[in-house]
């Protein structure tokens, strides 16, 4: 096996030959094998589906939606706006991508902006997910044979120096999405200024005056379902007026067990049951509304506590009746994006910007991201075009959740 410095500098030598491809040529290749991935029925996808189902534990169903979601907003003219961006690395050299565990597909996120700025990226996959990654850059490559030296993915055992210390030295930019533990420790080793690090997150609903209620909650169930919550923009908890929060919370548990034969839950181990099970039991012993099944296919509670906690997984949910601006200090750093049903007033919004939350969107439509999303509000492409010379910038969130669910932000990343 190839040990991922003599990767790094095949990589780094590619460069030059990088930023002589023709934008057209890019986008053709970028086009097509995205395509061929979203599609369930293509050959790529039907060699792959096998390991990635079995590494990430989703349905066919949900894992299929799931790519969608990611990768449908990077296609076509939006591809082609990103891809012809006036920002290319202009000095040889690669940087280095640190992918989390899930959700699978996270790598295009930070591969079109690369491509975008012709920058040369070795991508550490997870452990826990070592399939997508690897699968489609070599797709990539056998449609653009330019790229195969551009970019590549491998696994190694996290933590040990003697492979990464050479490759931290020598990356121009290291992005990394992981916990805590990876983050502090680059931290130590890194300079800040060579380093993006995008901790754990969560993100929020809120259902103002003017929603329909039924609709808000087929939207919301929706952004809950995605990747069994299991991403930075997965639904934890919804904001609600205290008149509309009963009601709503009644919707929800309707849409999500309305939603669950369409989009069946993936596995749940037995600490993501014990933690709903756990939820429940705490509701029914404070008296909160609680509602749900199946504990797989969706738990709705109704929390007087305007406090958010992250939720155990398995589409749990609470439903925060709330007045005014929600009480955030706790969580400035760790929100991701809001799912928006009916009106949310300026004072809210600016509130959870101020916060940290870099995406608003209509309810369901939370993690369908596109080309122009800016995670964090960090622009990549310009971030890898400058590498060692960029100014100092830092999007980095750490885990801090309550102790209890703390398994469920860990599973972000290994």
């Amino acid at each position: 096996m190839t040990s991922p410095t003599a990767i790094a500098q095949r990589l780094a030598a590619a460069a030059p030959s990088l930023r002589a491809i023709p934008g057209d040529a890019l986008l053709a290749a970028w086009n097509e094998t995205l395509g061929a991935f979203l599609d369930a029925g293509s050959p790529e996808r039907r060699e792959l589906d096998p390991d990635l189902l079995q590494s990430t534990g989703l349905s066919p169903a949900g894992l299929s939606h799931g790519l969608r979601s990611i990768g449908e907003g990077m296609l076509g003219d939006a591809a082609a706006a990103e891809l012809r961006r006036p920002r290319h690395q202009r000095e040889d050299g690669f940087s280095l991508v640190v992918l989390p565990a899930e959700p699978p597909g996270l790598v295009l996120q930070s591969l079109l902006p690369a491509l975008a700025a012709r920058a040369p990226v070795l991508f550490k996959s997870s452990r826990a997910e070592p399939c997508f990654a690897p699968a489609f850059l070599a797709a990539l490559g056998q449609r653009l044979p330019a790229l195969r030296d551009a970019y590549a993915a491998t696994t190694w055992t996290g933590g040990d120096p003697a492979i990464e210390a050479p490759l931290q030295t020598s990356a121009r930019l290291l992005v990394v999405y992981g916990g805590e533990e990876t983050i502090e420790a680059l931290q130590s080793a890194i300079p800040r200024s060579r380093l993006i690090a995008f901790g754990p997150r969560l993100s929020l609903g809120w259902v103002g005056p003017g929603s329909s209620l039924n609709q808000a909650a087929r939207g919301m169930a929706l952004d809950i379902a995605t990747f069994d919550q299991r991403g930075c923009l997965s639904v934890h908890a919804v904001f609600a007026e205290p008149d509309t929060a009963p009601g709503f919370a009644a919707a929800l548990a309707e849409a999500l067990r309305e939603l669950a034969p369409q989009l069946p839950p993936g596995h749940a181990n037995t600490t993501d049951r014990a933690g709903v099970r756990l939820a429940r039991e705490e509701a029914d012993l404070r008296g909160f509304p609680c509602y749900g099944e199946a504990l797989d296919a969706g738990t709705v509670i109704v929390d007087p506590d305007p406090r958010i906690s992250p939720s155990p997984g398995l589409r749990t949910v609470r439903i925060h009746p709330v007045e005014g601006v929600p009480p955030l200090d706790d969580w400035n750093g760790r929100l991701q994006g809001i799912a928006v049903a009916g009106h949310m007033p300026v004072t809210i919004r600016r509130a959870f910007e101020q916060a940290g939350v870099s995406r608003f969107a209509p309810a369901g439509r939370l993690q369908t991201t596109d080309a122009a999303w800016r995670n964090g509000g960090i622009d990549l492409a310009a971030e890898f075009a400058a590498g060692d010379s960029r100014e100092s910038k830092l999007q980095c969130s750490l885990d801090r959740a309550h102790e209890s669910y703390g398994d469920a932000f860990r599973r972000l990343a290994e």
